[in-house]
């Protein structure tokens, strides 16, 4: 039989090890419960999750898979060109409030996740030594620094 590997986090591989911990009748589904701070018949439906899917049981069924609430990409791209037209020099947030003027609302949070995506904006943090502020930091201080 081949075997698959499985990224889990810490919190699912504790929750493996105490579904496991059960099956071997080394601890008691209250005593799990009271460990991982769910309740007895959550433990109970992991167990038969268990017995049905193996250790997939401890991953969530929806990781992976695109959420429900994703806008469409088409409205991304419409998005993102009307930024680079009108509001290339603007943050997240003061653009986000001028296309929502326009009839094209998005929050400022996703907004700032397509700019950084698309280089367009980049994070406070990182901006020291993004390629996007590296040009205008040269040009700022002098053509005496560009050579």
């Amino acid at each position: 039989m081949e075997t698959e590997r499985l990224a889990l986090s810490q919190r699912e591989r504790d929750r493996l090890r105490v579904l496991h911990e059960i099956r071997q009748k080394q601890i008691t589904q209250s005593e799990a419960a009271r460990r991982l701070k769910i309740s007895d018949r959550h433990i109970r439906r992991l167990l038969v999750e268990l017995g049905k899917r193996g250790d997939r049981a401890a991953i969530h069924g929806l990781r992976g898979r695109q959420s429900n609430r994703r806008l469409a990409a088409r409205l991304e791209l419409k998005i993102l060109r009307r930024v680079r037209q009108r509001y290339a020099d603007f943050g997240p947030t003061p653009a986000a409030k001028h296309l929502a003027q326009e009839g094209l609302p998005v929050s400022r949070e996703t907004l700032r996740k397509w700019m950084v995506k698309a280089s367009l904006w980049c994070p406070r943090a990182t901006r020291k030594d993004h390629p996007c502020v590296a040009g205008a930091a040269r040009q700022f201080r002098g053509a005496s620094d560009a050579g």
